[in-house]
């Protein structure tokens, strides 16, 4: 038998071996997949795990972290990811240290700057931070894809995206312009509005788009339905909801829309949805994916699950999920420079649709929906004709499948 007063004597773990086994929960990021998606991947779960172990984010800023094997293993994956993306030895290390530097900042107290007389801009800062002590999900994304367009704009090009078959438009080759689109038979774009949903509807020999709009999907459809045969309807709205995974989808999205990646929400699990709060769903997304849940993310849930009911009610009609900024990289070669809100974005987006055939709809905006929810449900439409004439294409290709057996993917 072992003796007893050897197991009273037995030493406690050492904080290095506490923090190697919080640093082995990181997701380990795989050189032979796209490495935008895996290093995002790593710097979200990582951001999760450290936030339950604030002590092992406060050691892997010191010095005595680099003797960890676990941390030394997981920079060592990081550089491996970033070399075999193409990027420079020389920057490699400026990379990591800014990965790593965004990371550790999101995970601990913000600190309150002093507030002098004279440092005006500092004070601004001390404000709001004193009102947001913790970083959000969605700034901790957005921030990082700052970080990763910028790895990007170091890659050879055809590398920025991880995979050269996508070209990164805002820094890689050029996206040839489509023609002019000829709309072979109705289809119906639609997108989330303050009234519910807002539909473009596009019909052979029509002078232009058609404006409709209803409090449910359902009801949207079937009003267009009573009046046309409707080929397809594009929706913009996750459609095929992972089990505990990262959906390639929303990688693939991102990496075509360069510096405007943020605008794409990540898809949360499937039993996610099902939680009925946001901490309930943040809880549960981060236990399967190792992602937690931003408001903006979670405030789509109602819309998410109508969405999901519809489809998975099998309507007799082609659905499509699409993402209106997606297809407006697709029609004009680049991302929008200015955001859809502003009088310039519209503008762009208006003259992007005219050049792709579309021409400017009936109305632009009305009680409960504005004119960026009618732009982007053009844009919808647009994909959805694409896919009548035979030009439409997945991103992936062939799509993903989980448990609920609905394609995810988004198409351009």
């Amino acid at each position: 038998m072992p003796d007893p007063s050897l197991a009273d004597r037995a030493e406690p773990p050492s904080p290095e071996v506490k923090l190697g086994r919080v640093v082995a929960q990181f997701h380990r990021p795989d050189p032979d997949r796209p490495w935008r998606e895996e290093l995002r991947r790593r710097s979200m779960s990582a951001r999760g795990v450290l936030t339950r172990h604030p002590v092992a984010a406060e050691m892997l800023g010191m010095a005595r972290a680099d003797t960890v094997p676990e941390v030394l293993a997981d920079r060592d994956a990081v550089v491996g990811c970033l070399r075999a993306a193409g990027l420079p030895i020389s920057t490699t290390g400026a990379v990591l240290q800014l990965l790593d530097a965004h990371l550790l900042a999101s995970v601990r107290p913000r600190s309150e700057p002093t507030k002098a007389q004279g440092l005006p801009h500092l004070t601004e800062l001390a404000r709001h931070q004193a009102a947001r002590p913790e970083w959000p999900d969605e700034e901790f994304e957005k921030g990082l894809d700052l970080v990763l367009d910028s790895v990007a704009d170091l890659l050879p090009t055809g590398q920025a995206d991880g995979e050269s078959a996508v070209p990164e438009p805002d820094g890689g080759a050029a996206i040839p312009l489509p023609e002019p689109l000829e709309v072979l038979a109705p289809v119906l774009g639609i997108d989330g509005c303050r009234a519910g949903w807002v539909g473009a509807l596009l019909v052979p020999g029509a002078p232009r788009p058609r404006v409709v709009v209803a409090p449910s999907v359902a009801e949207l459809v079937e009003m267009v339905r009573g009046e046309v045969a409707l080929a397809v309807v594009g929706i913009d709205i996750p459609i095929g909801l992972p089990d505990d995974t990262l959906r390639r989808a929303d990688a693939l999205a991102r990496r075509r829309l360069g510096r405007r990646a943020s605008s794409v929400f990540t898809t949360l699990t499937r039993d996610a949805y099902a939680a009925p709060s946001r901490s309930e769903a943040d809880a549960v997304n981060r236990s399967l994916s190792g992602q937690g849940v931003g408001a903006q993310a979670h405030a789509l849930r109602a819309k998410v699950l109508e969405v999901d009911a519809w489809v998975r009610s099998r309507p007799t009609v082609d659905v499509l999920e699409v993402h209106p900024e997606v297809s407006f990289v697709e029609m004009s070669g680049g991302a929008m420079a200015a955001g859809k809100k502003t009088p310039e974005g519209r503008a762009a987006r208006l003259a992007a649709l005219a050049a792709a055939g579309i021409p400017r709809p009936s109305v632009l905006e009305g009680s409960g929906y504005a004119a960026d929810d009618v732009l982007d449900a053009c844009a919808v439409a647009w994909t959805a004709a694409r896919r009548v004439a035979g030009l439409s294409r997945s991103l992936p290709d062939p799509p993903e499948v989980f448990s609920d057996g609905i394609p995810a993917a988004i198409h351009v």
